[in-house]
């Protein structure tokens, strides 16, 4: 008997632990199996059509029941737990190169794993028989006779497939202290899955119908340039167009089961994002998070949209600057290597690092450009990137301001800049970058060069969010060039 238990529990053991086996290999495949993760496999479907399809309709049907299946393409539903639909309406789906779709099933660790039967595309079989898509971050729906819905929760570390997941719930979370805001706050959006799916479909990118990027040859695109022709900026917070700043990058970090987006970044080569170093260290140290929990965003445009145009790339590797000090944020900057080169195209591209001569009193009284997914006049998170203009002002001028604050986070090599009108400093992202146009360019032709990172502001009494009635404190990244330079081979 005791034998007869054991070699059951070998058999379960070993289908839980092993390499599943795909029944149509050409169509479908299951990834390694993680071991941190013994609930769980993820996969990868190919979509190919002969035709051109509006809308998608993926049916996955499992030989068992599951805890729930997750994907980072559309809305999924099942009625039993077996059978998954998973819905994009407003997909289309070229004929031509197949589009991979990844999805996750979770399961009950000490049962037997459910594997999958059967695929069907818009009613077609695919199993047993199509380029790489934008997921949307939606979990699966079971209906209950009295038409109410569970909704599971977000998944972890969406990895390989390209294309931003987002979390039904956006957030924004930095390292926090007393009188002291770094970036935007938490902002959690209380709609469920569906609200979202919804509002995601409503908020999307100007071109619905494209499902690949727009390349081109990266050795004839200049850093600092920009495709898009950029409509006139003004002082105040102001929404952008897809494209018009290509650098910008948006920071996610895998927590447990769900995604939070954190802060922002600048893409300066085709393999490394400059960020603040307290954007991606443990709280009040010096520690950098898991790098494996970072998931960086290229091209993303809206934090509830996510077309074609955008690129995801996992970190290989978190370089803190040496000499950050994690308690007065000095030389508050950090670089992440991304685990393969980012694809330069019309709305991916890198910005220029700093030419010019990086004496601050050069800068004093210029105006330079933040865009984040920052706050609006209401101090609510905005979903569609931001662009601010703000001001470079003394180091005298922005102690004097408020010397109980700045007189401990100002040294030689950051530096304050703002209006002070209550309506402006906080329309950036920590991480993100200031930028101004390298002299002698000008409209289309501008070359933009990256001078500051949003570091430190103060916080609003008792909400820890920017007080935009403050300066706001960058990190100097000029003064930092040569570390830059030789941590990314310039």
């Amino acid at each position: 008997m005791l034998i007869s238990i054991f070699t059951w529990c070998s058999l379960v053991i070993s289908v839980v632990v092993g390499q599943l086996v795909s029944p149509c290999p050409e169509t479908f495949t299951y990834e390694s199996r993680d071991k941190d993760q013994p609930d769980r496999w993820y996969g990868v479907v190919l979509l190919k059509s002969q035709e051109d399809l509006e809308g998608i309709w993926l049916r996955i049907i499992l030989d068992r029941s599951a805890e729930l299946l997750g994907n980072w393409f559309g809305d999924t539903s099942s009625t039993d737990n077996k059978e998954y639909t998973i819905r994009n309406p407003s997909y289309r789906l070229e004929a031509g190169p197949p589009v991979a779709v990844r999805f996750f099933v979770k399961y009950n660790a000490a049962s037997i794993v459910p594997t999958v039967s059967k695929i069907l595309l818009n009613g077609k079989t695919l199993c047993p028989t199509t380029k790489r898509v934008e997921p949307q971050l939606h979990i699966s729906v079971k209906n209950d006779p009295e038409g109410t819905q569970t909704l599971s929760v977000s998944p972890n570390n969406p990895g390989v497939i390209r294309r931003p997941p987002p979390s039904n719930r956006e957030t924004t979370k930095r390292p926090s202290n007393s009188g002291l805001a770094l970036g935007n706050p938490l902002n959690e959006d209380e709609d469920d899955d569906y609200a979202f799916f919804g509002g995601d479909f409503a908020i999307g990118t100007s071109n619905k119908t494209a499902s690949r990027p727009l390349s081109v040859p990266s050795q004839d695109i200049s850093c600092g340039t920009v495709a898009t022709q950029a409509s006139p900026l003004i002082t105040f917070g102001q929404s952008t167009i897809p494209g018009q700043w290509p650098w910008h990058v948006a920071l996610y970090y895998s927590k447990g089961l769900e995604l939070v987006y954190t802060c922002g970044g600048t893409l300066i080569s085709e393999n490394f994002v400059l960020t603040a170093a307290h954007c991606i260290t443990r709280p009040r140290t010096n520690q950098p998070v898991n790098q494996r929990n970072i998931l960086v965003y290229l091209g993303k445009y809206s934090l509830l949209s996510f077309g074609p145009e955008v690129q995801d790339r996992k970190v290989d590797q978190i370089i803190i600057h040496p000499r950050y000090n994690a308690t007065l944020f000095y030389n508050d900057l950090a670089l992440l290597k991304l685990d393969r080169p980012a694809e330069i195209t019309n709305y991916v591209r890198k910005c220029c690092l700093w030419e010019e001569d990086d004496n601050l009193q050069n800068l004093i009284g210029k105006l330079g450009t933040v865009v984040g997914w920052g706050f609006d006049e209401n101090r609510k998170l905005t979903t569609n990137l931001m662009q601010t203009k703000m001001p470079v002002v003394s180091s005298d001028t922005c102690i004097f301001s408020n010397r109980n604050f700045f007189s401990q986070f100002i040294f030689d090599k950051n530096y304050c800049a703002g209006f002070r009108n209550g309506t402006s400093v906080c329309n950036g992202d920590s991480g993100g970058g200031m930028v101004f146009p390298k002299a002698g360019t000008s409209g289309a032709d501008t070359v933009w060069q990256l001078r500051g990172i949003v570091s430190v502001s103060v916080a609003l009494q008792g909400e820890g969010t920017c007080d935009p009635s403050h300066f706001m404190v960058f990190t100097d990244a000029s003064k930092h060039l040569s570390w830059i330079k030789q941590k990314i081979n310039y």
